[in-house]
């Protein structure tokens, strides 16, 4: 059967796409190029014209993931949403779609620990600029009192990114809920004990 051509863009999306399944089910050391192929019908030649090495694939994939995160943080940043709000969906977020839940199924593999860290630690990293500017508007309205803006959204991101990973921590339903209880307090005492959760 003869092969089918494609876009160079459309089969470099292939491609990742395939891995990511792949990296999902067996983890990233375990998934060899010649598996990626193999998915994929095409020869191992094609591979190595969109990318060098298998750890190429991976860095697209982490690259992906952290800017598509880091993304919806600046959107935020820019909204018209009050800051209250924006404070709230940087920490809560939204319920994860299809595509998420792919990504998120591929970082709590167990064998894929390393990868998942170093998304969380640059997300983290990217992110800070966009908190800060959220945490100077609070400021400037009032509503947050805040002296060092660098290392409170640090602490706000690690806590969110860490803490409530289901990939780091498994918490049961009880227990989740009074840790955000807790999280929540934590925060409205950092930021100065006039912004409250429970007013919004």
């Amino acid at each position: 059967m003869a092969r089918v051509s494609k876009k160079p863009e459309i089969r470099r999306q292939e491609m990742i796409d395939a891995s990511l399944e792949l990296f999902s089910s067996k983890g990233y050391e375990q998934t060899a190029v010649s598996d990626i192929v193999k998915k994929l019908g095409v020869a191992q030649g094609t591979f190595y014209y969109h990318f060098k090495t298998k750890s190429d694939i991976m860095a697209a994939i982490i690259e992906s993931l952290v800017t598509e995160k880091v993304n919806t943080i600046s959107a935020l940043t820019d909204s018209n949403l009050t800051t209250e709000d924006k404070l709230h969906k940087i920490i809560w977020g939204e319920e994860p779609g299809e595509e998420e839940s792919k990504m998120l199924e591929f970082l709590h593999h167990e064998n894929n620990a390393f990868i998942h860290q170093k998304i969380l630690v640059q997300t983290v990293q990217q992110s800070v600029p966009y908190v800060i500017r959220i945490l100077e508007q609070g400021v400037t309205e009032g509503i947050f009192r805040i002296q060092h803006l660098q290392e409170t959204a640090e602490i706000l991101l690690m806590g969110i990114h860490f803490m409530f990973d289901p990939g780091i921590f498994t918490w049961s339903e009880d227990t989740l809920k009074h840790k955000k209880l807790a999280f929540q307090q934590v925060v409205e005492r950092m930021l100065g004990d006039s912004f409250a959760f429970s007013q919004r």
